[in-house]
């Protein structure tokens, strides 16, 4: 073990992945870098030890964010990808219901990048049943993986050589584009496979008011990757709307309020619907209000 610890250390990656290494095998880091003291999660991780100070968004940002989008962006910049309201404040351009705002942009993700994020998900380990994060374990801020009883899915997480891949690369820097929210602020992309019967209950991509250090889960940026001949429909349950799987569709909702984006937007509960027929591929990018990047790394 001792030996396991030293070459990951030699390998770069108390530089590379200093959270993991600080938690794991902080002896070999502390003799490198000087760790030992960012142990403890409340001194290694602070927004302003991460660079992660600045807010994507403000009071107000939300509504400008979806009403340029509507408009469909300056000079007509976002009509290539078929921009359709489906739920705003006040039932507005055309909004099929009035209430928080959902878009969909139709033809979002061509079929190359549809490709390289199909093919991303097999490097690595691949597709894994579906988890839940569980309690935190000790001071090390790090938490238990749990098999989810409420999400039946398979998902895999493009890192590394996914990420890599030029298609990825292209749609991830689409949405930076479109959402003017920087790549630091995402998740890596999290890869979905849903077989006949599979399903995600309801849920919220975020909670309350979060005092995590990259904040909350401003918005959700869902990408359907192929037709589903039945079923699996993204349901908002609290609003009775739901979205059919589309290929190349993108569907993007936020998380948290308008005038509070500190504060999680409890109408935004939705759910995965089974599939009732064939097998429903698709992907998320999570966009958080300050860099996710430096707070997941540490």
């Amino acid at each position: 073990l001792n030996y396991f610890r030293l070459k990951k250390s030699r390998r770069g990656e108390c530089t590379n992945n200093p959270g993991w290494m600080i938690v794991n095998c902080c002896k070999s880091c502390d003799d490198k870098e000087g760790y030992a003291p960012l142990l403890d999660s409340n001194v290694r991780c602070t927004r302003e030890r991460l660079n992660a100070t600045v807010p994507a968004w403000e009071p107000g940002s939300l509504d400008a964010l979806f009403t340029n989008w509507a408009k469909g962006g300056k000079n007509g910049e976002y009509d290539q990808y078929e921009p359709r309201v489906i739920s705003s404040p006040g039932k507005v351009f055309g909004a099929e219901h009035d209430g928080p705002w959902i878009m969909v942009f139709d033809s979002f993700v061509n079929d190359f990048e549809i490709e390289a994020l199909l093919s991303g998900a097999e490097f690595g380990s691949g597709y894994q049943r579906s988890t839940d994060q569980g309690k935190i374990i000790g001071s090390s801020g790090e938490r238990e993986k749990v098999i989810s009883k409420t999400r039946t899915s398979s998902n895999a997480w493009c890192r590394a050589e996914c990420e890599n891949l030029s298609g990825v690369k292209q749609v991830t820097e689409r949405i930076e584009k479109v959402t003017g929210v920087p790549q630091e602020n995402y998740e890596s992309f999290q890869i979905l496979r849903y077989e006949e019967g599979e399903f995600y209950r309801s849920h919220h991509d975020s909670s309350g008011k979060s005092d995590k250090i990259s904040g909350h889960r401003i918005m959700t940026v869902f990408l359907y990757l192929n037709d589903v001949e039945e079923g699996g429909e993204t349901h908002f349950t609290k609003l009775d709307i739901s979205v059919k799987p589309k290929k190349g569709r993108a569907l993007i909702w936020p998380s948290v309020l308008n005038d509070d984006p500190s504060m999680f937007d409890s109408r935004m509960y939705h759910e995965a619907k089974p599939v009732v027929k064939g097998v429903k591929h698709a992907a998320n990018h999570w966009i958080h209000q300050y860099n996710f990047v430096n707070a997941n790394v540490w």
